[in-house]
């Protein structure tokens, strides 16, 4: 469920076309029929069990709530009406559901954006019966049974029955202006506020605190605690508090991470951060989003991405795992979300696309196809999804997952722009993989034909191994004389639609080579370059003749 928080101004301002994908579920809940997706199954027919939905989403396209069964029936549960953004004229959607405690009813806020009407939804998924209230407020979630925010001045809860009026609670500490509601929770909710920025404090740095049911106010963090802050879950049966950080230094900085906070006065939050292939091959060590954060049992699922109008953008880039007690499980790649509930269900935000242009379909959410796997079994539940959010009691029911199978850092079957190689050079490829691996530097000798008797004292040495086999497991490069490279000496910039912006291959080459972000000195652009000539100084270079692939020896880097 993508996190409460307005992507960069940038991000907004893109002016290419986009076109919102259909929905693609047997019964997606608006009448229409639609072939299922491929790898994936119908939603089952009949009618769905509106007393016991498990998920909620949104689609913009259709400017409506649905909800699904365990099953992975849907149905139109009911409306939202868009904002609009100002300054890139995309409508603008609610960014954050909050389930009631017993999954019955939805609330949500107007989306930000200059049209935005002030107002909170409160929907009975099971009925679809929906109202809509005043709220000069900021943030939502459920205190008990009843919807919660923070009113606008900082000095009060606004609770909103499912029926009666609303209620005020006065807070013993009023907070500071642009303070939010974080969370909800059983007995009390959580607060951000921001501080002043000034000597000492980082900018967008705040507090946490607690609110309870009599406005009692106290940190949430110890002593002098500060934190930055772009959303939070709070842990459906526990006291238990996750959230991501927001360090932020312009429009394509940002440095987000998931914090967790045992919920009580003697807790300090944890900070850690993956280490894994999939997450090196993510290469958003410099600048990310956490795109999802839900929890799951005991732990969360997070789901870290890119910054899509900053950097290139390719399915390994966005990384998904499952943290609990410090460790983190891997559990897939291109996706721009993911939940787990019960019985071993799996729901996932897939396909993602990307805002890119002013229309009046478009969206400035990003969206996906959403799917409910439940056993073996894989459903398409709909297309054009932007918002998505399980029941407390199918989070709570989530066990810990089962870890996906890291990328693979072998050698490869296309050039650095996808291109696919000639089968010899495949052939060619794997043996001097397979040599290097084993540290065979004979075998390595025999095949560089012809080499000079430099490199075969190079091949020979300790490092020789293990330089060539980096360089054979990234994407070549063609040279003007037809030759392959291995790996790509030139310099690339990760920031989309430049002369020299990064493919896709050149940034998977860059993990596989654990290249550092640079600044491109001299090229005029904003993104980090990557140089594969600074891991690999000698690239191998591979002659095609005819039909056949030789490794032809070394070439200046």
């Amino acid at each position: 469920m993508p996190l409460s928080r307005r992507l960069p101004a940038r991000y907004l301002g893109l002016t290419l076309a986009l076109t919102l994908a259909a929905g693609a579920c047997t019964s997606a809940g608006d009448g229409t029929s639609r072939a299922p997706r491929a790898g994936a199954s119908a939603a089952p027919t009949g009618q769905p069990d509106r007393q016991h939905p498990v998920v909620a989403f949104l689609r913009p396209a259709q400017r409506a709530v649905f909800a699904a069964d365990a099953a992975g029936r849907t149905w139109k549960a009911g409306e939202v009406q868009p904002g609009q953004d100002s300054f890139s004229g995309l409508d603008t959607w609610p960014s954050q559901f909050a389930w009631s405690p017993d999954g019955r009813s939805l609330a949500w806020l107007d989306a930000d954006g200059g049209s935005a009407t002030g107002q909170i939804h409160l929907l009975d998924v099971r009925t679809g019966r929906q109202t809509s209230r005043p709220c000069p407020c900021s943030g939502i979630g459920f205190l008990g049974d009843d919807a919660v925010s923070l009113s606008a001045d900082g000095s009060s809860l606004l609770l909103f029955p499912a029926s009666g009026g609303p209620r005020r609670i006065a807070l013993a500490a009023r907070q500071r202006p642009y303070a939010r509601l974080a969370a909800g929770g059983t007995d009390d909710v959580i607060l951000f506020s921001p501080l002043v920025d000034g000597p000492g404090v980082v900018r967008g740095e705040g507090t946490l605190a607690v609110a309870d049911l009599r406005g009692g106010v106290r940190r949430l963090l110890a002593a002098e605690g500060r934190t930055t802050f772009a959303g939070a879950q709070r842990q459906p049966d526990g006291p238990g508090l996750a959230w991501a950080s927001h360090d932020s230094g312009g429009a394509c900085w940002s440095m987000e991470s998931v914090l967790t906070h045992p919920g009580t006065r003697s807790g300090e939050p944890g900070r850690p951060m993956p280490h894994d292939t999939a997450f090196r091959h993510a290469l958003v060590t410099k600048a990310r989003l956490v795109t999802s954060l839900a929890w799951a049992g005991d732990g969360v699922t997070a789901t870290f991405s890119p910054m899509p109008n900053c950097q290139v953008m390719s399915p390994e880039r966005t990384v998904s795992y499952y943290l609990r007690d410090g460790r983190w499980t891997y559990l897939g790649s291109g996706m721009l979300g993911i939940a787990l509930g019960g019985d071993g269900r799996v729901v996932r935000l897939e396909d993602p696309v990307y805002p890119r242009a002013r229309s009046a379909t478009a969206s400035a959410s990003p969206t996906g196809t959403l799917t409910l796997t439940g056993g073996s079994r894989k459903l398409v539940l709909a297309e054009g999804v932007s918002l998505f959010a399980l029941t407390p009691a199918e989070s709570a029911a989530a066990r810990p997952p089962a870890a996906a199978r890291q990328p693979s850092e072998g050698v490869t079957a296309e050039d650095d722009h996808g291109a696919r190689l000639p089968a010899a050079v495949r052939k060619l490829a794997g043996d001097i993989e397979d040599a290097a691996a084993r540290g065979d530097t004979k075998r390595l000798v025999a095949l560089c034909d012809p080499c000079s008797a430099a490199e075969r004292r190079w091949i020979g040495t300790d490092d020789g191994p293990r330089a060539v086999l980096r360089a054979i497991r990234t994407h070549p490069r063609r040279s003007s004389t037809g030759d392959l490279l291995y790996p790509n000496p030139s310099a690339c910039v990760d920031e989309p639609a430049t002369d020299i912006s990064c493919t896709p291959q050149r940034l998977r080459d860059a993990a596989v080579l654990r290249l550092k972000p640079g600044l491109a000195p001299g090229l005029d652009y904003n993104g980090s370059s990557y140089t594969a000539g600074d891991a690999v100084t000698v690239p191998l270079t591979v002659r095609i003749e005819g039909g056949t692939a030789r490794w032809t020896g070394l070439a200046a880097g």
